[in-house]
């Protein structure tokens, strides 16, 4: 088992994170992909960045079909972000199951697949360079400083009930911090939890109120992860109670 350190791709668990929350936000990706980074991150703690979740246990866990995760897992091979390695058997030899392994690839734009041409046509047009709104927005200077994004940029990133609940309160700029916080708090709190943004918006409308009748002592940020951790480690007790009691209902059966 020890042989399978070899694989670790982050030194600890706190980079391997960190990863997944910049992946999670700056690749354009499928919802049901992000599900499953997430789902592969939330099972890669005991090898870092190594996860022994088979496909079907994927598609089990996120209510698809085998084929459906089949797809995602490939979708995301393309990109370069996971890597799929059979094992061989160190006593009996012979293939054992497979792995998944977490790549920490470079974040700050992603190549279009380069397709075949014919001779004589242009050079395959590189997909533009997307960006980090947070870290780089201020930073680019040929966006002119009058104009402001609306939260139609948010669509592909943040999930639309999430965003109707944030945004008479906050910028777009500021909801789209407010969901990486959702995200990095998830995996830490409840990796278990498939469903995150109803406990998302409660942890919100929360903090909220608090901030309205005066109870925040530090940051709204500070107080909104406060909100968000303890939601969520409630949601990743009720959903093991639930798997436990399915299994010992299958057993009984």
């Amino acid at each position: 088992m020890n042989e399978l350190r070899k694989y670790e791709s982050f030194d600890s668990i706190t980079e391997m994170d960190n990863f997944i929350s910049k992946a999670l936000e700056v690749l354009e990706i499928r919802e049901l992909d992000r599900k499953i980074l997430r789902l592969l991150a939330g099972y890669s703690c005991k090898f870092i960045g190594v996860s022994f979740l088979k496909v079907q246990t994927i598609a089990d866990k996120l209510v698809v079909s085998y084929k459906t995760a089949q797809r995602a897992l490939k979708r995301l091979k393309e990109i370069g972000i996971i890597k799929r390695i059979r094992t061989i058997r160190s006593v009996s030899g012979g293939f054992g199951s497979s792995i998944t392994v977490i790549r920490p690839i470079a974040l700050t734009y992603r190549k279009r697949a380069i397709e075949p041409v014919l001779e004589g046509a242009g050079e395959p047009k590189e997909k533009r360079e997307t960006f980090f709104l947070k870290a780089y927005l201020k930073d680019i200077k040929y966006i002119r400083q009058q104009e402001e994004i609306d939260f139609s940029y948010l669509a592909q990133f943040v999930p639309e009930e999430f965003i109707q609940a944030v945004k008479p309160f906050v910028t777009p700029e500021e909801a789209f911090i407010l969901w990486g916080k959702v995200q990095v708090c998830s995996r830490k709190y409840a990796p278990d939890v498939l469903s995150i943004t109803k406990p998302a918006i409660e942890a919100f409308k929360a903090s909220v109120l608090a901030h309205k009748v005066k109870r925040i002592k530090k940051s709204f940020g500070a107080y909104f992860w406060g909100a968000l951790s303890g939601i969520f480690s409630a949601e990743q007790r009720k959903t093991l109670k639930r798997e436990h009691i399915l299994k010992l209902n299958w057993l009984e059966n």
